[in-house]
């Protein structure tokens, strides 16, 4: 055999042998990276949508609840009640009812059957104007005020007759609350819908409409706040398919003929947007969940939720994100793995190897931190420090995951991170009994937190916050967890306490250690702490009733500890 032929023999099989197994593994890889990739995705897309229809719906029913202020149903009052529509009254009634939501809810107004109108427009604090049209008058006035009865500054007129806008005559064939078309609001231009309801006299004889705007503009903005990746994109439809607010930087509103007109969701000319939207279909037709969709720009996983039900709206929620935007940091991995290999041809077989296991390796924890941090169990630590786009991806996942877990202010867990936690306990247990014992939750309410709010306003409450949640952490053992219920409310779970810990002993110890004075700026201020418990299995086996149980005794101690005091005082 010749040396050409030899080295042929050596160096091809070799050099097929190092690609080969190269290629294998950067198939892994990038396997692996696409899974971990996908189910964070998955998860991101589902807390995302939820968050959209929480914060949403809370607006929607700030609506509702204005009107209820001024005009109760029959079922929230003890006695029938006719509407007044003496002017003056329904004035001080929408001084109160506009300044309940401000944000979103600031306008709310009558319109009578004899042509009466009286609304209140709080645009700030500073900023209120009064729109005022008698029966008799052909002409609607606004005024700038600054309270009940103030008509010093008259700011313009118009020509306005409550009884010729579509949300009246909409009210007045409806029994109950009923929600206008998304339309542009009269004096502001405005993307706005109306609630409105019709109200009677004692005598069942029709009086007019109350009706209060919820400003849409105003959800866009919201949307434009949320964090999801960098190319996608979040929007609201209408049972009609017209847009009603989105993340994105197109206007959904075009003029036709000098009059504006709100866009559906097909003639927008984001591709997200119209693209995702023809590939799911009529939008009353939407299926809940998640699913991955075809377009121009590649895959794109998509989450659909239903929204406003059960305020009467037929809304969804979509959120669209393309899958590049999670998948960049894994293709330019499986890329850098490529080069890895053919440069492993050249220095080592063993080099190559070692470099190509280092990535898989690091791959492998991210997928099986994404499983676990899925299943609600307790994420390790990745221990990953590279500065490599794996390093980037792990650096991510490890942001998204205190994202989604702790609290933002006060960097204790969250709720749902609470929840997560102790629903793998329970799994656990029920896995290995006999093996893994049982868990506590102490219920912590502060008192006087309120009064540190009043008196020093909300920085200071929440500096507060901060020092409490770092004393529970510090009155704890390692294994624990203090969690923020929500507000001025914290859960423990103290671990493994079937007969490790004196649950009294501890409660007294966090009594002592977050009552002591706290430092503020300029200020020293003080709280008292009300601990309530619950032991699993013991209480409970279920966190829903651990929770409670654990509340219900914390109440009780709030309860004697007040009895006390009086006593003490007496």
């Amino acid at each position: 055999m010749s040396r050409s032929s030899l080295r042929r023999e050596l160096v091809i099989p070799i050099t097929v042998l190092v690609i080969g197994v190269s290629a294998a593994i950067g198939w892994v890889s990038m396997k692996a990276g696409t899974d971990a990739v996908y189910t964070l995705t998955q998860r991101i897309l589902v807390d995302m949508v939820n968050r959209i229809n929480h914060a949403t719906e809370k607006h929607l029913d700030g609506a509702l609840i204005a009107l209820e202020s001024v005009a109760p149903s029959a079922g929230n009052v003890p006695k029938e009640q006719a509407f007044p529509t003496d002017m003056k009254v329904l004035e001080e009634k929408f001084w109160v009812a506009s300044g309940l939501f401000m944000d979103v809810n600031n306008y709310v107004y009558f319109g009578g059957n004899d042509g009466r109108f009286v609304g209140v427009y709080r645009i700030s604090n500073g900023m209120v104007q009064l729109f005022w049209r008698e029966p008799e008058w052909n002409k609607r006035f606004v005024y700038r005020v600054g309270h009940v009865g103030d008509r010093a500054e008259l700011l313009r007129s118009d020509a306005f007759d409550p009884r010729l806008r579509p949300w009246y005559q909409a009210a007045r064939e409806s029994e109950k609350p009923v929600w206008s078309k998304i339309y542009n609001n009269f004096s502001f231009h405005y993307p706005t819908i109306t609630l409105a309801k019709a109200v009677y006299q004692k005598n069942h004889e029709f009086a007019g409409v109350v009706a209060t705007d919820l400003t849409l503009k105003e959800l866009s903005n919201f949307l434009r706040k949320l964090e999801i990746s960098k190319n996608s994109v979040a929007y609201i439809v209408d049972a009609d398919g017209f847009i009603v607010a989105t993340s994105g930087q197109e206007i959904p509103e075009r003029t036709v003929n000098g009059v504006p007109e709100r866009m559906r969701a097909i003639d927008m000319k984001t591709p997200l947007i119209n693209q995702t939207f023809q590939k799911l279909g009529n939008a009353s037709a939407l299926t809940s969940g998640t699913q991955p969709i075809e377009t121009s720009i590649g895959t794109v996983d998509v989450a659909i939720s239903p929204l406003g039900i059960r305020q009467g709206l037929n809304w969804q929620t979509v959120v669209a994100v393309p899958r590049s935007d999670f998948m960049s940091s894994i293709n330019q991995g499986f890329l850098q793995s490529m080069v890895i290999a053919f440069a492993c041809i050249i220095f080592a077989l063993t080099i190559g190897l070692t470099i190509v296991e280092r990535v898989v390796r690091d791959i492998r924890k991210l997928t099986s931190a994404a499983e676990k941090f899925g299943n609600g169990e307790p994420m390790p630590a990745l221990r990953i420090n590279r500065t490599d786009e794996i390093g980037k991806l792990a650096q991510t996942f490890t942001e998204m995951e205190n994202k989604l877990r702790f609290d933002k202010l006060t960097q204790v867990a969250n709720r749902e991170s609470l929840f997560a936690q102790i629903n793998y306990l329970q799994k656990q247990a029920l896995e290995h009994p006999g093996k893994i014992g049982g868990f506590t939750l102490l219920f912590v309410d502060l008192d006087r937190f309120k009064s540190i709010n009043d008196n020093h306003g909300h920085d200071a409450g929440d500096k507060a916050l901060v020092i409490i949640a770092a004393r529970l952490r510090s009155a704890i053992r390692d294994t624990d967890e203090v969690a923020r219920y929500g507000g001025d409310e914290f859960v423990l779970l103290l671990k493994d306490t079937s007969n490790s810990i004196d649950i009294n002993n501890m409660v007294e110890k966090i009594c002592s250690v977050v009552e002591q004075p706290i430092a503020l700026d300029d200020v020293i201020v003080g709280v008292g702490v009300s601990i309530g418990w619950a032991s699993f299995p013991e209480d409970g086996e279920d966190y829903v009733r651990l929770i409670k149980i654990a509340d219900s005794r914390m109440y009780n101690r709030k309860r004697d500890r007040k009895s006390a005091q009086s006593v003490h005082v007496v």
